[in-house]
């Protein structure tokens, strides 16, 4: 089994993939500026620092074999905070683990790197896993960066390196475009597990995406490196109660942050 670090453990996507990362019987790196709520194990390491700290991410390395990158600022934000956190916190991690020797890096894009494609809502399927970027935010923006970043570490180091864009994520979808973009934990930890099991270096831009019924999401990127969601939203809630979802802006792939003022944080 490997040993993961997990940047950005006490988030909301690295407090949920810690048990389930656990349970397939992997050890753990917990990297982070906060403790995380839950208890550390005894097969999880703790370690204090920011992605902006080269020492800090160096200790957090040792023993590692895979890297999962979740540390960010998840939303759209002032342009500065944004390149500091994404851009600039993404390549001193992408840096430090290749010095490092670790290989394999799953790293957190998002929908948003592609969030003005137009939503082609009658045409499930459609919009590949690595389509080019078209971003709808600064947001947007850097997570773009950040697959161009994977782009060259890959190609420079002969890492394997993922870049996850993650829709709505959550336990259950909780809104009509969860419904065609959500992206459950338990699949979340099926790509990272599938990340740890890569051999040929490359970079693969994939959607991070459950097997959602009449979603515009190709999978087959994913697929293509063994990443086999099992998850559907329609599956997961009662009739009456996805009917109950408010209607939302259906135009783009971002929804309702393709329109937000640039540089503006928008709270979840």
């Amino acid at each position: 089994m490997a040993t993961l670090l997990i940047t950005g453990a006490a988030g909301r996507i690295g407090s949920a993939l810690r048990p389930r990362l656990l349970s397939a019987g992997h050890d753990l790196v917990l990297f982070d500026e906060h403790e995380p709520a839950a208890a550390v194990s005894a097969s999880e390491r703790l370690v204090i620092g920011s992605v902006g700290d080269p020492d800090a991410l160096d200790d957090a390395l040792v023993g590692v074999d895979t890297v999962v990158h979740l540390a960010g600022i998840p939303t759209e934000d002032d342009w500065d905070a944004l390149v500091t956190a994404n851009l600039t916190g993404t390549k001193n991690v992408l840096e430090r683990a290749a010095a490092a020797g670790v290989l394999r890096v799953v790293q957190a894009s998002s929908v948003h790197a592609v969030g003005r494609v137009p939503e082609p809502v009658d045409a499930p399927g459609s919009v590949s896993g690595d389509r080019l970027p078209r971003p709808d935010t600064y947001y947007g923006v850097t997570k773009a960066g950040m697959e161009l970043l994977g782009s060259l570490f890959a190609d420079r180091f002969e890492m394997s390196i993922v870049s996850a864009r993650i829709g709505a994520f959550g336990d259950v979808p909780s809104s009509q475009r969860a419904l065609l973009l959500w992206s459950s934990p338990d699949d979340l930890a099926r790509l990272v597990i599938a990340t740890t099991e890569l051999t040929q270096p490359g970079h693969h831009v994939v959607w991070a995406l459950s097997r959602n019924t009449g979603s515009p999401a190709d999978l087959r990127a994913g697929e293509a490196i063994g990443f086999l969601p099992r998850d559907d939203a329609s599956r997961v809630l009662d009739p009456d109660d996805r009917d109950a979802f408010a209607p939302e802006d259906m135009r783009y792939l971002g929804g309702g942050l393709a329109d937000v003022p640039l540089g503006r944080r928008r709270e979840h």
